[in-house]
């Protein structure tokens, strides 16, 4: 068995993030920042949602320092820190 398939790529844990948030969100991107790990989310749901919907898809995810907790439905969630 591979190391491979223990540890997803950075492009596959993005696709899988991408997918979870996809069936709240149908128009959420997220960018995984390789080099920080930093997250990058672009979608209408609350900065909760977002946590827990990554959470229940196995990743660690929180927002970050400049994200504004319990922001409006709409605004970007783009402080999400991994």
């Amino acid at each position: 068995m591979s190391d491979h398939s223990i540890h997803p790529t950075s492009e596959e844990r993005q696709q899988a993030m991408t997918e979870a948030l996809r069936a709240w969100d149908p128009e959420a991107e997220v960018t995984l920042e390789s080099g920080t790990g930093r997250l990058m989310v672009m979608t209408t749901l609350p900065t909760e949602r977002v946590v827990a919907i990554l959470k229940e898809a196995g990743e660690h995810a929180e927002a970050g320092d400049a994200e504004p907790r319990g922001h409006k439905a709409g605004q970007c969630c783009g402080g999400c820190s991994h």
